[in-house]
């Protein structure tokens, strides 16, 4: 006597092709480097005034690198030669970033970090960009099947670790999910 096994397959389409909104090319792809869109502080300017640049600077890139207007506050008037620490704000998209900053203190090259103390920026733009840039990019089944969640125009996010949203390429040799990380220095999909 013969014994027929079937195997039930799952019907339907793949759930990383289903998941999220496609993808397609950026209108304007995002700058490798960004800056702010005021001019740099100079050589002699005050310390002060380049640490808020280099916030500046930062938030961009998490942001995906998308050039949009920035401004910045500190709850200091100046930077001196003693260690100091201390509360900057960048003001982006309608979103606020603030950062702890700690300077190491010294005469001629002030050392500091900043840590952002309630997240760091996502942006849309910025992520479907960075997916385009990374995945869309290749052609084929992997530009035509990736795909990101729905996310807002502007947000803030757990930095260094996984923001809550994610891409996905659906078909070729990349085929995945990918979480959206901002670091504090910047955007990635892993």
């Amino acid at each position: 006597m013969a014994l027929a096994v079937s195997a039930a397959s799952a019907c339907g389409p793949d759930p990383q092709l289903t998941k999220g909104t496609p993808v397609s090319s950026p209108t304007a792809s995002p700058l490798e480097r960004v800056s702010p869109q005021h001019p740099a502080p100079g050589d002699k300017a005050p310390v002060l005034d380049k640490i808020k640049y280099d916030l500046e600077t930062r938030v961009l890139r998490m942001g995906g690198m998308v050039p949009k207007p920035t401004s910045s506050s500190c709850d200091i008037d100046a930077v001196g030669d003693k260690p100091q620490k201390f509360t900057c704000t960048v003001k982006y998209m309608g979103i606020e970033v603030p950062f702890r900053v700690e300077t190491k203190g010294g005469f001629i090259l002030i050392q500091y970090t900043a840590t952002p103390t309630k997240g760091g920026v996502v942006t849309r733009e910025g992520v479907q960009a960075v997916a385009w840039k990374q995945y869309g990019a290749l052609g084929g089944k992997t530009r035509d099947s990736l795909r990101c969640d729905d996310i807002p125009a502007v947000r803030l996010v757990p930095v260094d670790k996984p923001s809550g949203y994610r891409c996905y390429v659906g078909d070729g040799g990349l085929q995945g999910s990918y979480d959206v990380i901002i670091g504090s220095n910047g955007m990635s999909l892993h």
